[in-house]
């Protein structure tokens, strides 16, 4: 009996309180926000109409306030993140610090196996195994990339400079294309095609696709290799030109400074070369290359003793580059010391067989150590 009558004054306390809420709701115009019949029955378009207009005002349903992108913050992203995959794989090898290099890998493996279908993870672990020196690796990862976005210009690119690096030339080749098929206006794709062309010696076709580059975005890198090809071809007046162009649209590149010095060699202007020699070592002090093109103007201007010293930098910077033992072999010989000239001309061919003029300063050299000349 007790127990029933406890149940029914708590039966009546909620349903005291549910009025009261319902009545303050009521009151307060909570029922105004029900929407209103209109005229001619279009209730529900008016209805769907006002709530189209609330979303557009309400800063959440636009994403405002929670920190979500915009689609053009997104491209914006994507495009920087292209950029620097690009610049990671036009750096140096003398120039990568393989325990940082490591690391990435080691953390961009993880976020590979918790995300195995994101292709821009698997771009930037390929890249990271490029760096490191791991070609296969490299390769392996791109072409997943691919198979989860076989329309991404960016993967198809990547995987041709791994693909060129590794010498597998006619699967290059089908990247390539494919990557500038998929996006005709991408200038990386276009410069890429005409480094693997340069480095091939199909010189004309190199210049075609240098020159499409540059037309499409006016980067040091571009008008360098543009530089260098039409050096190749002999025509030295277009490249002191295309390498000028570089410097102006890069005045901080380095590389462009290295291309215009060595076209101003090659047209006589020793004095302008060594200037522009000087600056790309202050622009980049670590670069193998800024220190030969300064061996080389300090050459040209008979100043042999500091020539090999810069050159000695340079193989220092990368013992590696088979360009710096000849040019340290050439520089040696000329400053009377044949046996370390020799030494160094035999460690360029062993790092590069296809290097023709370390073959033929090397027979000059041996010929100079037998005390004979060459025939």
């Amino acid at each position: 009996m007790i127990l029933a009558l406890c149940l029914a004054l708590a039966a009546n306390l909620i349903l005291a309180v549910i009025g009261g809420e319902a009545a303050s709701a009521a009151s307060s115009g909570m029922a105004g926000h029900l929407p209103a019949a209109a005229p001619g029955g279009q209730s529900g378009a008016s209805s769907a109409s006002g709530a189209v207009e609330e979303s557009s005002r309400d800063p959440l349903r636009r994403g405002e306030g929670l920190g979500l992108p915009s689609a053009s913050t997104i491209a914006a992203t994507q495009v920087k993140g292209a950029q620097t995959l690009i610049n990671l794989m036009l750096s140096s090898a003398a120039s990568v610090d393989l325990r940082s290099v490591g690391d990435l890998i080691i953390v961009c493996r993880r976020k590979v196996t918790d995300n195995p279908y994101d292709s821009n993870l698997r771009l930037k672990l390929g890249t990271y195994l490029y760096l490191a020196g791991d070609l296969e690796g490299a390769a392996a990862e791109m072409k997943r990339a691919v198979a989860i976005k076989p329309e991404d210009c960016l993967a198809h690119t990547l995987l041709a400079r791994v693909l060129d690096q590794a010498q597998d030339d006619s699967t290059a080749d089908i990247e390539f294309k494919r990557a500038i098929q998929l996006k005709p206006t991408e200038s990386y794709a276009h410069e890429f095609l005409a480094d693997s062309l340069y480095r091939r010696g199909e010189i004309s076709e190199a210049i075609y696709q240098y020159r499409q580059a540059t037309q499409l975005r006016a980067t040091a890198a571009s008008f360098s290799g543009l530089a260098d090809a039409l050096l190749a071809s002999r025509d030295i007046g277009g490249a002191v030109k295309a390498a000028r162009q570089g410097v102006s649209a890069e005045p901080s590149s380095a590389r462009a400074h290295c291309s215009l010095t060595r076209a101003l060699l090659l047209a006589g202007e020793f004095q302008s070369a060594l200037r522009t020699a000087r600056q790309a070592t202050l622009l980049d002090p670590a670069s193998a290359d800024s220190h030969l093109a300064m061996g080389r103007a300090l050459y040209a201007s008979k100043n042999v003793a500091a020539a090999c010293d810069e050159f000695r930098q340079a193989v220092k910077i990368d013992p590696l580059n088979a360009q710096a033992r000849n040019d340290l072999g050439y520089a040696l010989y000329g400053s009377g010391d044949v046996a370390s000239a020799v030494y160094e001309l035999r460690l360029a061919l062993r790092l590069n067989p296809h290097l023709s003029e370390a073959r033929n300063n090397l027979e000059i050299a041996i010929y100079g150590l037998t005390g004979q000349k060459r025939p």
